[in-house]
Formats: structure tokens, sequence, C-alpha cells
């Protein structure tokens, strides 16, 4: 929009599950008819339609900023959005004209590589740093020697470093970001777990190259271009710590360990922790949502090996699936099937498609794991022996939101939207199909 709409007033529109805009203020339907709609046609707003098509299908109400196109400029607006009926309503209570941001590459014009020698920061298995090699004066001293790698990161990056750094206990690879520290100098940082002969983690390498100092408009620019999530990066945390909170309470509570109570308030307390468990799994859904519907979202190559997947997947699972007295069938352990493929995502596919697999199967049944190659793609398939998916549906399953009608199973109906999406952008796929005798059986495949 060429003038800013007035903060005096709410701007509001309605907009069908279908995503068709049913109804608008002026200047919400003259943005729309800007942006290429037309009136009674699907919202022409990618951030507003991606908004509203959230909120048909969790059936709650959500409000963040969003941006949008307008022309050469972008709008920065606030909205709220709410079921209405069978619709959603829509209201924009901020709406701010940002100008043109568009922000040249970053991996070239903001922090160029002039091929400074790297400095090498090596931890033990208890994350303690033991050695540094490299121009090292301006990152480590004598008295960092023994120190915690969160601590030598979060005093180099500051409380902003990227969720990679500030979890580095996890031993997830690395690969080269860059990254801005807290005297404002360009930083590129990688890192990988390291093994002893017998596999086992002996420590962890970070290497960090500086660069020279980063305009700091432009690199706020580049920063918010890329992760310009509100949920994710900011709701998201914030949710989850009440969440954990209520979860320990209520269980402390249910197992009765702080004395016992009566047998129905136990029961309570039991279901108040499934629910708020179920509530985080959502907070990390509409993460993992918002991330990969953003643009330009990549994933690392790491190289994997998918039986050693399989069998942390399964080992994660044990515990559920023997609750269903279910098993879990592994592929022989000599079995070695290279993937090129970011680690920790096709973990979580894989975490998704074997948890689905015992929700909707019978107790008492095998969830079958198999790996191999075919067409010049690694593959890993899971498949199970419940009732299984029409031929009909075998597209319509992995569309967000999706849950083929059922209602009280526990699911958001993004888990298998959101693992296709990563599938495809680690340069691979994820399909379903029957399996033998019945039941789905889904194949994660991978570039080898």
């Amino acid at each position: 929009m060429n003038d800013a709409a007035p903060f005096s007033r709410v701007i509001s529109g309605e907009v069908s599950s279908a995503g068709i805009l049913l109804r608008a203020d002026d200047a919400l339907q003259q943005l729309h008819i800007r942006a290429g709609g037309n009136l009674g046609g699907t919202l022409a707003c990618p951030a507003l339609l991606s908004l509203t098509q959230m909120v048909a299908g969790l059936r709650m109400r959500l409000a963040r900023a969003v941006r949008v196109a307008d022309g050469q400029n972008s709008l920065e607006l606030w909205v709220e959005a709410e079921p209405f009926n069978k619709d959603v309503k829509l209201s924009i209570l901020g709406w701010r004209d940002i100008g043109n941001v568009a922000v040249k590459p970053k991996s070239r014009d903001i922090w160029p590589d002039q091929g400074q020698e790297p400095v090498k920061l090596r931890f033990d298995q208890t994350l303690r740093l033991v050695d540094a090699s490299g121009p090292v004066e301006k990152i480590v001293k004598n008295t960092d020697f023994g120190s915690s790698a969160k601590i030598i990161l979060g005093r180099l990056l500051g409380q902003d470093a990227p969720p990679a750094f500030q979890n580095v206990e996890r031993f997830l690879p690395i690969s080269r970001r860059s990254v801005r520290t807290l005297n404002d100098m360009c930083m590129s940082v990688s890192g990988q777990a390291e093994r002893d002969g017998a596999g086992q983690i002996s420590g962890y390498t970070l290497s960090l190259t500086q660069h020279g100092k980063v305009e700091v408009a432009n690199f706020a620019q580049a920063d918010r271009s890329s992760s310009g999530a509100l949920f994710g990066k900011q709701l998201a945390p914030v949710l989850r710590q009440p969440l954990g909170r209520i979860i320990a309470n209520a269980e402390t509570m249910g197992s009765e360990l702080l004395g016992p109570i009566r047998e129905n308030y136990a029961a309570y307390a039991r279901d108040i922790a499934n629910a708020a468990r179920h509530l985080t799994a959502l907070v990390d859904d509409l993460g993992d949502l918002e991330a990969v519907e953003r643009p330009g979202f990549s994933t690392a190559k790491d190289d994997i090996e998918l039986g050693d997947v399989a069998r942390r997947a399964a080992g994660l699972l044990t515990l559920t699936a023997a609750d269903h007295r279910m098993t879990i069938s592994l592929p022989d352990a000599q079995t070695y099937v290279p993937a090129t493929a970011e680690l920790k995502r096709v973990l979580q596919i894989m975490l998704n498609l074997i948890t689905n697999a015992i929700r909707y199967s019978p107790d008492g049944t095998e969830v079958q794991v198999d790996v191999g190659t075919e067409d010049g793609f690694a593959y890993i398939s899971v498949s199970d022996q419940g009732p299984g998916i029409s031929v009909d549906d075998h597209e319509r399953i992995f569309a967000k939101f999706e849950r083929l009608g059922r209602t009280g199973d526990g699911g958001s109906g993004l888990g298998l939207y959101i693992s296709r999406r990563l599938a495809r952008a680690m340069g691979g796929d994820l399909t379903v199909e029957d399996a033998k005798g019945g039941g789905a059986k889904f194949t994660l495949r991978l570039p080898q």
C-alpha cells in the first residue's frame, strides 16, 4: 500500500477455510488486488493466506507479525486471526510501510571469505576446552581451558547465538554458517563430533574463521529476512518453559511422589500432563512449520548411515512400542546404506513415521523398518500392520493439517507435511504405498 493505513482503526476481513477472501475492508481488499488477487478469489498475500490456513486447521486463535509485499515495498502487519463459524476472521491491528528491504546475498556481499586462518577449539567428551590452535588471542585466553563450550560460545556470540551453538552439547554436526559476534565481527563456524576406535564420542572440534567488520544495518536486515518467524524463534521458547513446569508438577502429583492422593485426582493430574505434552508437541510442530515454509530454507549435508538412523529412532521409541505390546523390526546390523542428508532432520522424520505406525496399528503387531538403495537413491522405509491408507488418500495425507477425519488421536496434522518438506529440502522425497499383507508403508528417499 502506498499510503500507510492509519493505526486508529482495525482493518478486518473474513477468509474461508479454503482460502477465499469473502469480505475485506477497503485497505485489505486493495492490497489483495495489488498482489494479483481478484474479488471472490484466493487471498493473494501468501503470509496472510498461510496464517488463515493454520487457524482453519487448528481451530484456535493466533496472533503474529507478518511481512507482505506491496509493489516494490514491504509492509509489516500485526495480525490476529481466529475461527469464525467455518471461516477465519482477520483483524489487522498494525500496518507499517517499511520500504524496500531487499537484501543482497549474505554469503558474499555481507561477509566475504578473506581466507584467514581458522581458530580450532577442541573440547573433550564433557565439553570442556582442552586445546586451541590458530590465531586464538581474541577468542581464547589461558584461563579459558577447562571452561565449557556453552560459556565460550555464549561470551563470543551472545544470547542471540543460533540454537545449534546454544545446544552444542547435543553433538549435532554444525555445517559452515556465518554469525555476527558481539563486537560486530563476522565469523563462520563449523563443527563435528570426534569418535574413538570403538565409535564412541571422544570430543568435539569447532572451527571458527573471523572476517571483517559487518555493516550492522545490512546484517540486521539479512537476519530479519532469514529468521523472521515470530512463533518458532520468539514465542515457542516462551511457551515451552511453562508447559515444562506443568508437565513436571502434574507428573509429580500423578505419581504420588509427595504422598498419596485420591485416585481420581491422580488421574486428573495424569490427564493434565498428557495435555501439556500434546501442547508441547504442537508448539514444536508450529515452529518446524514456520522453518520449512521460510523462503530459502535449507538443510545441512551430513554423511549419515541409514541403518544407524533406524537403530537410533527405534531405541527412542522402544518403550512406547512396548506399552502397546508391539515390536520394531530393524535391518540387519551388517547392512550399510550411506546417504547425504542432515542427521537431525532424518531422525526427526523417522521418529514421526515410527510414532505414527505405533499410534495407528493394533496392539501386539509389528513395525518393520528397512533400508536399501534403489534408482540411485538410498531409502529407509517404515511398514505397519494397521488398517492402511486408501489410494485416493496417498497424496492427501501429506497435506497441511490433514488427519483423514481422525480426531482425538493427539496428532496435529502437521507431522507428515513437515516431514515431506524436509525430505524434499534434502534432495529426496517421502511417499506412501500399501504394505505387503495390509497396512501402510512410508518410504524416505535421500541422495547417496
